[in-house]
């Protein structure tokens, strides 16, 4: 956590840009006087959006008769990125609407974003991409899924075995570390792919379920709502998603931005 920590801590200095002066000349050369009454401005210190996929899955995978193939694709972003998977250049749908509303991102914040995309079937030469966004700016990177060829009984036969198989969930979106400023309020993604119904819960920084708290709540996405964030709020947030079958498990990194 603190290699991740100290990564994220030297990659928002690097993504803040040198200070602007600027200095004004009279017609007839520089004007050294001093004016009664003027304050020096401060220089204002100006950060600039990025987006960098810092893990994509592979180029290509084999999806074998049976089996499931999940895609990974880590992101960095300022402000908080956000992942979207197309398959053939068309939107895949994961989630319900209801569920698949993640609120715009703080222009303060910045994130360590993991997305990962479950493959239960495809054609022989299906391309999946993971498209990334923050600020307006995007990286993107695809895999080309190569199947087994089988008559079409054979592929609805495996097909139909491979949804009958129980599985634990999978929490398929998070953010490992999120930076932000101190008394805005931040949302916590927790998506998650389950095969029966789950049940997800949050514990803070103490390990305490989070229930009944003012300033923390669980949304019906599944994300934690955390308002005016404070100081004290540094540490991590685990979420927790539990069916029949077993349980996934995901930590969170909070890291509140006292404001200059």
């Amino acid at each position: 956590m603190m290699n991740s920590l100290s990564l994220l801590v030297a990659i928002l200095v690097s993504l803040q840009c040198t200070f602007e002066a600027s200095a004004q000349d009279d017609r007839n050369g520089l004007n050294n006087n001093l004016q009664p009454n003027v304050v020096p401005s401060t220089p204002r210190r100006r950060s600039r959006n990025v987006v960098h996929i810092r893990e994509a899955p592979p180029s290509s995978l084999q999806l074998e008769p049976g089996t499931r193939l999940v895609l990974k694709c880590e992101v960095l972003g300022r402000p908080s990125p956000t992942v979207q998977w197309m398959k053939n250049g068309e939107p895949v749908v994961d989630y319900e609407e209801e569920t698949n509303d993640i609120l715009p991102a703080h222009p303060s914040s910045a994130a360590n974003l993991i997305s990962q995309l479950i493959v239960n079937s495809a054609v022989s030469g299906d391309v999946f991409t993971c498209v990334a966004t923050s600020g307006g700016k995007q990286d993107s990177a695809s895999t080309t899924v190569y199947t087994a060829e089988g008559n079409d009984e054979e592929n609805l036969l495996t097909l139909q075995k491979l949804f009958r198989l129980p599985a634990k969930p999978m929490i398929t979106t998070y953010f490992s570390d999120v930076f932000q400023n101190i008394g805005t309020d931040i949302i916590l993604p927790c998506r998650v792919d389950s095969f029966t119904k789950a049940q997800i819960f949050w514990q803070d920084r103490n390990e305490n379920v989070i229930y009944g708290n003012s300033r923390m709540r669980v949304l019906p996405s599944g994300d934690l709502l955390l308002t005016s964030l404070r100081w004290s709020d540094m540490g991590n947030f685990t979420c927790i998603a539990k069916n029949m079958y077993g349980k996934d498990v995901i930590t969170t990194f909070v890291y509140p931005v006292k404001v200059a």
